[in-house]
């Protein structure tokens, strides 16, 4: 009989992918998601709909008792409280769960989607790969904090019962389908702005299609207790920007986020220490930072399709125009 994968938090961006890409690689999938998810792309697929809680035991169990794989993409990803508290259940208790009930039923691969964030950026010379720690000043953003700590929990697992996991860890994504929108926000805030302010770090740009079809690569190896960075082109702010104003036609003004402003903003977050504060510098410190990886392993190990930038963008822009978001 043809394998069966339930996809958490398929109704997302990426998990729309995979759940895509799985059914193109003739793989049955149970879409798992919240009873308050909008299911209308997922709809258009032809996967089995699971609305639950990934907080409740009984829901996961009645989801996966009849599957082979897991891929777990749900994720609370806000990124609007520094305290790790807020995430815990989300992101933390729902993957114990996962891998208890993957345990009972026999899970034969466990594929759990992290965050580059777990690991340390580096620059274009010398990117930043899987035998990086986890960023120590990270731990004053809830969301990057709270995937690290779920990370290891499956890694530790793997290294203590021989858990039948693999971590994939992807970069910033880009494409279409993205229909909160997520990450597709930075692509619609250039496109709808004349004045277009970037700060003068970077980030890894990956064509989302790209990170589905690994995890369907991962599901197909025999790798296990690995952790994989899906990233794909390097590129700072400014170059992002400047591909978006060539691919959509459109003339924009770029002005640089003044450094001055940042040092102001630290200095004022010592001198009133508040969570919101506390998490804003953390978020300039990334905005200014080089965000970059490396998917050497990945492309090596899984055949990670490289990422052609400009066509993700072009996708994207296309996908956005065609359903009114611009």
């Amino acid at each position: 009989m043809t394998p069966k994968v339930l996809v958490t938090g398929a109704s997302g961006f990426l998990g729309f992918h995979i759940t895509k890409q799985l059914l193109e690689a003739n793989y049955r999938v149970v879409a798992f998601i919240r009873s308050s998810s909008d299911a209308t792309l997922l709809k258009t697929l032809d996967c089995s709909i699971y609305r639950g809680s990934l907080s409740r035991k009984q829901d996961i169990e009645t989801a996966l008792k009849s599957c082979d794989f897991l891929i777990h993409a749900a994720s609370k990803t806000s990124q609007d409280s520094p305290d790790f508290e807020d995430y815990r259940e989300a992101n933390i208790t729902s993957t114990r769960l996962l891998m208890e009930a993957s345990e009972k039923f026999n899970i034969k691969k466990f594929i759990f989607i992290s965050s580059a964030n777990a690991f340390t950026m580096g620059s274009k010379e010398n990117p930043g790969d899987e035998n990086s720690g986890f960023m120590p000043f990270l731990k004053n953003s809830g969301y990057a904090h709270s995937k690290y700590k779920a990370q290891q929990l499956v890694l530790q697992a793997v290294e203590n019962d021989a858990f039948p996991a693999i971590v994939l860890a992807p970069t910033f994504l880009v494409g279409p389908y993205d229909s909160k929108p997520s990450s597709g926000r930075l692509l619609l805030y250039a496109l709808k702005n004349k004045v277009v302010f970037y700060p003068k770090g970077g980030k890894s740009y990956v064509d989302v299609s790209a990170v589905a079809t690994t995890c369907v690569s991962a599901l197909k190896s025999n790798k296990q207790g690995e952790s994989y960075l899906l990233s794909g082109v390097n590129l700072t702010y400014k170059e992002y920007f400047k591909k978006v104003m060539v691919i959509s036609g459109q003339s924009k003004v770029l002005i640089p986020i003044p450094k001055i402003l940042v040092s102001l903003i630290v200095i004022a977050a010592s001198v009133f220490p508040s969570k919101n504060m506390r998490l804003l510098k953390t978020n300039l410190k990334m905005l200014f930072s080089e965000n970059y990886f490396s998917n050497a392993r990945a492309q090596k190990e899984l055949d990670m399709p490289k990422t052609n930038i400009n066509s993700a963008i072009k996708e994207s822009i296309a996908w956005f125009q065609e359903n009114n978001y611009i």
